[in-house]
């Protein structure tokens, strides 16, 4: 056992060593860190092997014919130790029968200094033997009650044999006492956290005790205490209260954990929590209480509940210590590690609930040590580099941890001759660290609440920067925008003016080509006049003139009108008339302009249909449609129809060409101010006839469609209110 404990603890030595590998190539100022840790921590350990190696386990003192009596004081009071009164029978068989023992009781036991067994984890069992009788100066000659306590009470099989002894002394004389986890609670026993049993001393004579300790999956401790009932009751309410102390600890420790988790959502609280939780079950089921409580009946619920708590306790608390030393990002390579170690609690539960355990827990101990010791090297490091008080916490946490741990694990592997208490260690140190760990977690939560304060208070103070900034950009762009302002109010001035002007110009134009145009018209009939009427070719001549003079005056009528439309007056002049009144209008005079296109009309009954327009307008828009219908049309045969169908309340006026039509992807440009279609470059124009159309159909709110036939050419559609 000691060969195996020194071989891992010199492995968790080089686990560390290569774990913290990675500093060897950071500055001397970490590398020398590093050295003082290892020395600090190499001492440690070697302190501990020191200790291990050099003290005895069991020494065994000679062998003696009789057994030695323990007396027992007339006024009893408190509790009497057996030490030096104790014969011992260890690593016997494990189902070595009691009437072999009792047979070769001279060669199989032996005097030990102490006053119980600590063997480690072994498969066999452990003897006890010893004797105890009243004092021979006792003034009654009666019986005396005593009790006899075995400890610890998670030991699976306790079997105590109990007889006076007599001459020709046989195992048919002894009384069988079944105790132990595996077997139900004696209705004998003062409560089911020790295995207590109540003896009577005889008034003459010795009470010969011998008793039997076995344990499946677990370390073989046993140690045997005699006390007086008066004194047992009081013993007990301390320990009691002591327990409930602990356990109410812990309780609040994982309500800390979980406020903490409410204010901060890190993983990290509830994993210590379910730490903290995991611990707590492994100690009320080794003080007993599972046992009392969950398996008054004895059976092996009580070993896998506590070894499965156990197992848990180890994979959390690796996982914890990882995350509150931030392993991940300083030391990857012992992070790994650490994780390997959580695996090997997970394994460890499933190897207590298949019954395998046995073979697997000596590798928990150093398991443990190993983590506790690299965490404690850890925050040696820290506590040396940052000298603050969340370092200094976390320093104490763990190396109260790794005292405890150490401790504990001396006197359950059986290499130290320890008392059964010794083994508590662990639960005492837990506690004081896990109050140490949230007292430092509670200052990195404080200096986080002081980083966000800092943090809001310069974000304010940004923000306040930003927003007088923002008010002076404000003011700057609000003076430019006023100078921009000022500029296109006088350019919009200059172009209404302008477009004045041009209306001015366009009515100058029109009166003076219209009344010479008039008098040439007059002319031209009066000649008709003076013609014989067979004179057809000067007929014809005069006709063509008079129809070039129509389409002259219908010319300069259209663009005149477009002028005033496109100026700073469009408000429309709004009258009830047939639809038919403004069809025929266009018509007309799209007929001066073109008078070889061919248009088709497809008025079905709504040349009657009432609308609220303004004549010249929509007539406007009809005749730009219509020109650009013919305009883009073959120029041999331009073909144009025009149909009507009414939509509930409005009626449709649809324009169709077979032209060129418009790039799918071009309608929704052809129809704004200037968009011309890409196919359209080789014919002249500006690009405002159907941006005209769109704004007098809004002023009738009517709708206004474009779209491409699927056999070739364009569809327009002007939809009004009937």
């Amino acid at each position: 056992m000691l060969l195996n404990l020194a071989i891992m603890l010199m492995l968790s030595i080089g686990l560390e060593t290569r774990a913290l590998r990675p500093l060897t190539t950071a500055p001397w100022s970490c590398r020398r860190w590093r050295y003082v840790s290892q020395l600090v921590i190499s001492t440690l350990i070697g302190f501990g092997l020191f200790a291990l190696l050099a003290l005895p386990s069991i020494a065994d003192e000679g062998k003696t014919a009789s057994i030695r009596a323990l007396q027992i004081p007339n006024e009893f009071r408190g509790n009497l130790s057996l030490e030096g009164y104790v014969d011992a029978s260890t690593r016997e068989a494990y189902d070595i029968s009691f009437e072999e023992m009792f047979h070769h009781r001279e060669e199989k036991f032996h005097p030990i200094s102490g006053h119980g067994l600590n063997l480690g984890f072994v498969k066999a069992s452990g003897w006890l033997r010893f004797a105890i009788e009243r004092s021979p100066n006792a003034i009654e000659q009666r019986e005396q009650a005593i009790l006899l306590s075995l400890l610890p009470n998670m030991t699976n099989f306790i079997d105590v044999f109990v007889a006076v002894d007599k001459p020709g002394l046989a195992p048919k004389d002894f009384m069988k006492f079944e105790m132990g986890a595996y077997a139900p609670l004696l209705k004998s026993s003062f409560n089911g956290l020790d295995n207590v049993l109540r003896l009577q001393l005889p008034a003459r004579g010795k009470l010969v005790v011998y008793i039997r300790a076995a344990n499946i999956d677990s370390s073989l401790n046993l140690s045997a205490t005699i006390y007086a009932p008066e004194g047992y009751g009081k013993r007990i309410l301390n320990a009691n209260l002591v327990v409930g102390l602990w356990i109410g600890g812990m309780l609040i420790l994982i309500a800390v954990q979980l406020v903490f988790f409410f204010l901060d959502r890190r993983s990290l609280y509830g994993l210590l929590a379910l730490h903290i939780a995991f611990t707590a079950l492994a100690y009320f089921g080794g003080l007993g209480l599972s046992r009392l409580l969950l398996f008054p009946s004895g059976g092996a619920g009580n070993d896998l509940f506590v070894g499965s708590s156990n197992w848990l306790g180890l994979a959390t608390g690796t996982l914890c210590i990882a995350k509150i030393l931030e392993l991940q990002e300083r030391y990857p390579r012992l992070a790994r590690l650490y994780q390997l170690g959580a695996v090997a609690g997970l394994v460890g539960v499933a190897l207590v609930l298949t019954g395998h355990n046995r073979w697997f827990t000596p590798v928990s101990g150093p398991l443990i040590l190993f983590v506790t010791t690299t965490a404690l090297g850890v925050t040696m490091i820290d506590f040396w580099r940052l000298r603050h008080a969340e370092a200094a916490l976390k320093l104490a946490a763990f190396a109260l941890l790794w005292a405890g741990i150490l401790l504990t694990n001396s006197q359950r592997y059986g290499v130290l001759p320890l008392p059964n208490w010794v083994s508590k260690s662990y639960g005492a140190t837990s506690m004081i660290y896990f109050i140490l760990i949230t007292g430092s977690l509670a200052i990195r939560l404080r200096m986080a609440e002081e980083t966000s304060r800092q943090a809001d208070r310069k974000a304010i103070e940004a923000a306040s920067a930003a927003e007088a900034l923002a008010k002076r950009r404000v003011a700057e762009r609000t003076l430019e925008l006023e100078e921009a302002k000022r500029t296109a109010e006088a350019a919009l001035q200059a172009e209404l003016e302008a477009q004045k002007m041009q209306v001015r110009f366009m009515d100058v134009i029109s009166h003076q080509y219209r009344t010479p145009l008039a008098v040439v018209r007059s002319n031209l009939e009066s000649v008709r006049f003076t013609l014989p009427q067979d004179d057809a070719a000067n007929r014809e001549r005069l006709d063509r003139a008079q129809q070039a003079i129509r389409r002259l005056v219908e010319v300069i009528e259209i663009n005149r009108g477009r002028s005033i439309l496109q100026g700073s007056s469009f408000e429309p002049t709004v009258a009830r008339l047939p639809l038919g009144t403004v069809i025929d209008h266009a018509e007309a005079r799209i007929k001066d302009l073109f008078p070889t296109a061919r248009i088709d009309r497809h008025d079905g009954d709504l040349l009657d249909t009432v609308i609220s327009a303004d004549c010249e307008m929509l007539s406007l828009a009809l005749v730009n449609l219509l020109e650009n219908s013919i305009k883009f049309s073959p120029a041999d045969t331009p073909r144009v129809t025009i149909s009507l169908t009414a939509d509930e309340d409005l009626v449709v006026v649809e324009i169709r060409d077979y032209g060129i039509g418009i790039p799918k992807d071009e309608l929704d440009h052809v129809v704004t101010l200037g968009g011309r279609g890409s196919n359209a470059s080789h014919l002249e124009g500006t690009g405002t006839g159907l941006s005209l159309v769109v704004r007098i159909v809004a002023a009738h709110h009517g709708r206004f469609a474009i779209s491409n036939a699927l056999d070739g050419g364009t569809i327009a559609r002007i939809c009004v209110p009937v």
